[in-house]
């Protein structure tokens, strides 16, 4: 495979910009279909063409991954969605290449979202890009800027900010019901095993290993999912997973950066060699409201809502997994990522046991809520409007789970952070965390 320099890649992107722009109105005006391609289609990026091959108004021309093994299951979910197998390709360039595409879908693991998101933008595709979304500040500013720069709608896979229950319950806050908000807590509190490392391989036969790693570090290679244990990779099996209820705390309370960030925690249960923490806990003070994060991969006795038989039923919300408590003056907010609903529950001291005075099923008008997270994602490629997890709200949830791993990075050091530049007060070491090692040529540009 040809690699591309930077200068032909920013001649041929930019060209294909204008063309794209010119002939978006006319493809989608001529079918009324959007033209999709979608990068990443391992196990989420088939999960994602299972929510899109419901929609008779897109078509996937494109599936593309580094390992062409990865083709098969990906194209029969779409021949058997929409009765024709996509184009495949091992390198995303060639989509962004063609004028036709009017979106790329960014499935791939963490270490591509930036580079892949900015690249697509600069070839005037509207993106969709799963979460979290990136493995640093810096990269995720540069991905706003790029969205803004290029006019693209980029959309980010936190798909709780498209339920309609969303809505209503901060909705509710905002009217006073609850009271004056000075709390907020976060839970990912679950069970998972160990991260397998196998011995050193040989690159398999149908893998561009260089694609593969991408902007990280290419080491030597290993079968599974042994990157999930370095910074280099990945933000963190906890960070990668709250980011959800993040956001969702985030939208509720109306916040944007907090004034510092301590972190306490870390590898306390597991012996393989993760450099990311297993036990998590974060402090972010936002003025005069608290937000407390706590996050364990050892605690099989909590359950997701997902794994719920009866999904019309609320959470045992002390035993949420992944819940998000608003404290007020007057009532406190239980609330569910991924359909888990709302309830308020009010009471005094004098009450035993405090009743639900207000409760909001998770109602959803499509399917699931991947399903209205694409929905809410192809009407703003139509209306050109800016989607409900656009990048720039997305960025300021990351931020906060950077934070809290670079207060882990750095000591679990209690740290000051200044919203205007985007970096730490007089803080050296905590400084060098905010952006990522990028492996030439894989590098995300300063000026986008």
């Amino acid at each position: 495979m040809k690699s591309l320099n930077r200068r032909e890649f920013m001649k041929s992107s930019i060209g294909a910009a204008t063309l794209t722009v010119l002939s978006q109105a006319t493809s989608m005006a001529a079918n009324n279909k959007v033209v999709l391609g979608i990068m990443g289609v391992g196990g989420r990026g088939r999960a994602l063409l299972d929510s899109l091959v419901k929609r008779k108004d897109i078509k996937i021309k494109y599936i593309c991954d580094a390992d062409t093994r990865s083709y098969g299951p990906a194209a029969e979910i779409v021949f058997e969605g929409h009765d024709y197998k996509p184009k495949f390709v091992q390198d995303f360039r060639r989509m962004l290449d063609d004028p036709q595409i009017d979106a790329i879908v960014i499935a791939t693991s963490d270490r591509w979202h930036a580079l892949a998101t900015i690249m697509a933008c600069q070839a005037g595709k509207d993106v969709y890009v799963e979460k979290p979304l990136s493995l640093s500040i810096w990269g995720g500013r540069k991905m706003v800027e790029a969205a803004r720069k290029y006019n693209r709608v980029v959309q980010v896979g936190m798909q709780s900010r498209s339920a309609p229950y969303t809505d209503k319950a901060a909705e509710y806050i905002r009217s006073g019901k609850l009271g004056n908000i000075h709390l907020a807590r976060v839970f990912l509190m679950q069970e998972s095993g160990p991260i397998h490392v196998a011995g050193v391989q040989p690159v398999p036969e149908g893998i561009d290993y260089d694609l593969w790693c991408g902007p990280s570090p290419m080491l030597p290679y290993r079968p599974g999912r042994w990157f999930w244990r370095l910074w280099d990779f990945y933000v963190g099996y906890i960070m990668a997973d709250m980011i959800h209820q993040i956001d969702l705390a985030r939208y509720l309370i109306g916040k944007e950066y907090p004034d510092t960030v301590c972190n306490a925690g870390g590898v306390y249960h597991f012996d393989d060699g993760r450099e990311q923490p297993d036990t998590q806990f974060a402090t972010f003070e936002f003025g005069k409201l608290t937000m407390l994060l706590e996050g364990s991969l050892w605690s099989p006795y909590m359950h997701r809502i997902v794994h719920l038989r009866d999904k019309t039923k609320f959470p045992d919300w002390p035993f949420s997994a992944t819940k998000v408590e608003i404290c007020g003056t007057k009532g406190t907010m239980c609330l569910g990522r991924h359909g888990g609903g709302w309830q308020v529950f009010e009471g005094d001291a004098s009450v035993r046991e405090s009743k639900a005075v207000v409760s909001e099923p998770a109602i959803l008008k499509f399917g699931s809520i991947i399903d209205e997270h694409f929905e809410d994602f192809i009407s703003c490629i139509r209306t050109r409007k800016k989607p409900k997890a656009d990048v720039e709200q997305a960025h300021l949830s990351m931020v906060l789970c950077n934070l809290a791993n670079i207060s882990y990075r750095v000591g679990n050091r209690k740290l000051k952070f200044n919203s205007d530049t985007e970096r730490f007060v007089n803080d050296t070491e905590a400084n060098k965390y905010l952006k990522a090692n990028y492996r030439k040529p894989w590098v995300v540009p300063r000026n986008v």
